[in-house]
């Protein structure tokens, strides 16, 4: 997925633009959520082979949920 960040006239714009069929589908389940949280933290790749996350705050986080699943919507 190729990712651009665009600044112009104050608005800051994050740009992700798909390269494959199974990144078109992540971006449509992102369009279609109304409830989108962001957080601070880290994702990194270890030895073990998946993803684990730190307490460093390298990353952007965007959680996705619908409202009726988000505990801080009630």
């Amino acid at each position: 997925m190729k990712t651009a960040l665009y600044i112009a006239d104050g608005i800051l714009q994050a740009v992700l633009t798909p390269e494959t069929e199974q990144e078109k589908r992540i971006l449509d389940l992102v369009d279609m959520q109304k409830n989108i949280r962001m957080y601070r933290g880290q994702f990194y790749y270890c030895q073990g082979g998946w993803e684990r996350h730190g307490p460093d705050e390298e990353s952007l986080i965007m959680v996705l949920k619908d409202k009726e699943d988000d505990p801080c919507q009630k």
